[in-house]
């Protein structure tokens, strides 16, 4: 090949790849424009320049712009002649509460939490960026010191999804031992700033016949394993027969009591104050009484993880059914009491 040819083969493959850089430097340009940020032909060429990608003349951008609306992206020319896109995959605001969620999330450290965000930013318009960037405020105090949280979950994830049992040392309460589990996961929830495991041991062991609910901000040293899950059908608790109907039932109600018994009807009185609560949200069935409070029936296990969530509801709940929670609950109270009276 005469070096005539072998330059010109050189210079072909080089306008190939400046073509592609180019029209990926467009798309990127205008998924940044939006009706109160529109760009000129002229504007978006010098954006292109920029970022060291040759481009000819404004009528390579004409084209590029073209193969994009071909390719199915909303390009739209407004009435002074600019371009922008119609087509966010998310609005501002969309990503606004996905960015506010992220900068709330406890169990996110700090640098992650600031990661992702900074990815939503990108997938905004100019204006939306500019937005987000001046009203998302994160408190670091809040933010999670765990930098394996983001590797914990995604393990839990790709588990629960082959149906995989996974192993991992839980931390006792008292954060100075870990005991060794190997469990079949069922489904992971996020309840009040803390991501919860639902699984369960292997049949024949103790506390085999329910799953339980382990923290995910106590485990460590999450790893897969080749061991198939045990089947959710195993299981008569999360039948009609055992009181949850299916698992997303079965963690709404388990997730701050404590499992290893049956549930069973709870009849509460709430205040009205609490119409809005989880609480009532979640119960069963709910009817409004005569002096404006309520009574809500929920499924529940009944133990200490009860009485913690109601205790933190103060006055405003009364256990009516069964007269076993009701006690229960009363002497519950009374610990509690007893510890300040001991001070005294």
């Amino acid at each position: 090949m005469t070096d005539k040819k072998q330059n010109a083969k050189t210079a072909e493959k080089k306008n190939v790849g400046n073509d592609k850089l180019r029209l990926l430097a467009v798309l990127k340009i205008m998924q940044r424009t939006d009706e109160d940020h529109p760009l000129t032909k002229n504007q978006i060429m010098n954006k292109v320049v920029e970022q060291g990608i040759e481009v000819s003349n404004s009528k390579t951008i004409a084209a590029d712009l073209a193969t994009l609306k071909d390719a199915g992206y909303d390009i739209v020319t407004n009435y002074s002649g600019s371009f922008m896109t119609d087509g966010q995959i998310f609005q501002n605001y969309e990503l606004k509460i996905l960015a506010d969620n992220i900068a709330n999330a406890r169990y996110l450290p700090l640098e992650e939490s600031e990661f992702i965000i900074e990815r939503l930013r990108e997938m905004a318009t100019e204006s939306g960026d500019e937005m987000i960037a001046a009203t998302t405020v994160m408190d670091p105090k809040m933010k999670s010191k765990d930098i394996t949280m983001k590797y914990k979950l995604d393990t839990l994830f790709r588990c629960i999804q082959k149906k995989k049992k996974v192993k991992f040392r839980y931390k006792k309460p008292d954060g100075e031992r870990a005991v060794p589990y190997e469990v079949s996961p069922y489904a992971l929830s996020l309840y009040e700033e803390e991501y919860y495991l639902t699984a369960a041991f292997a049949a024949g062991k103790n506390y085999s016949n329910t799953p339980f609910s382990f923290k995910v901000s106590r485990m460590e040293r999450v790893e897969e394993t080749d061991e198939p899950a045990r089947k959710i059908g195993e299981f008569d608790i999360l039948s009609d027969g055992g009181g949850f109907a299916d698992i997303q039932t079965y963690r709404r109600v388990m997730m701050n009591m404590w499992s290893g018994i049956q549930p069973r009807e709870i009849m509460i009185r709430v205040e009205h104050v609490l119409a809005d609560s989880k609480l009532v949200l979640s119960a069963e069935r709910v009817k409004e009484n005569g002096d404006g409070s309520l009574t809500v029936y929920i499924k529940s296990i009944v133990n200490t993880g009860l009485y913690q969530t109601l205790a933190r509801y103060g006055d405003s709940v009364e256990i009516l059914k069964p007269e076993e929670a009701r006690k229960g609950y009363v002497e519950y109270l009374k610990r509690m009491l007893d510890v300040y009276e001991k001070e005294e």
